[in-house]
């Protein structure tokens, strides 16, 4: 995979006008309190029509804005520095709040929270894969799916026509078939991403979001706020939510 990853956020609910394009503002919250909670969708290539690479290890956390952690003189960041931001990944159904930031706590030494999701992605490519019909021509690109489902499509990479029976359709992820002068790469319709990881696939996500689940593994969805201890000073706290991975 050569694309690299296609990474935006969305607040609040999951549709493209929620896309986040500037600060982000948690609003004024007191001291010894908490401020409300900010819901975010982090999406890999949403509304793509071509794949793009997976982001791997991903993790979520805060910095300043100069990528430090909050504790450098002349640019301290308390809510950095102290971890005051909490997070929860609801894309894997958790319950609790992960303190982030500099870390060096007990509840979290490293500062960073691991994102993932148990979202699936269909690919979109199934709904029109046409069944396989024997002595057919079948030109370079197109997608054909057994007779019986087999939870795999099949994309052709060399044109040709089918046999005048139906190949044995291999069901391992990007493995060939051959079918008569036709061959074709096995291709698994549903996906769910590793650990830590963000799928990249090509999908055709609403506007509006409805359809997000049949993208479900491109996405994480997280719930953030943050808890301001009764020694913070007074004043603006700027910093970074900041998602890293790795891709290849």
């Amino acid at each position: 995979m050569t694309n690299a990853p296609m990474v935006s956020w969305y607040e609040g609910t999951n549709e493209k006008s929620k896309e986040v394009k500037s600060t982000v503002n948690f609003g004024t919250v007191d001291a010894d309190s908490s401020s409300s909670t900010k819901v975010f969708y982090i999406w890999n290539n949403r509304g793509g029509t071509n794949d793009c690479s997976k982001m791997e290890e991903v993790v979520f956390t805060t910095r300043d804005r100069n990528g430090g952690m909050g504790d450098t003189v002349g640019n301290i960041v308390e809510a950095v520095r102290d971890n005051w931001f909490h997070v929860r990944v609801d894309s894997l159904n958790e319950s609790d709040f992960t303190p982030i930031g500099k870390g060096g706590i007990p509840d979290n030494p490293t500062g960073v929270k691991p994102l993932g999701t148990n979202g699936t992605t269909t690919n979109m490519n199934a709904a029109t894969a046409s069944v396989w019909t024997a002595s057919s021509p079948l030109t370079l690109g197109v997608y054909v799916q057994p007779t019986g489902p087999n939870g795999f499509i099949y994309k052709v990479t060399k044109a040709g026509t089918t046999d005048g029976t139906q190949p044995g359709w291999i069901t391992v992820e990007g493995n060939p078939v051959v079918d008569g002068t036709v061959e074709y790469i096995s291709v698994k319709i549903e996906k769910i991403p590793a650990t830590q990881e963000i799928l990249g696939l090509a999908n055709a996500t609403k506007d509006d979001g409805t359809n997000a689940n049949l993208a479900g593994g491109n996405f994480v969805q997280v719930s953030v706020y943050a808890e301001v201890p009764i020694t913070a000073s007074a004043g603006k706290n700027q910093l970074v939510q900041r998602v890293s991975y790795r891709y290849v």
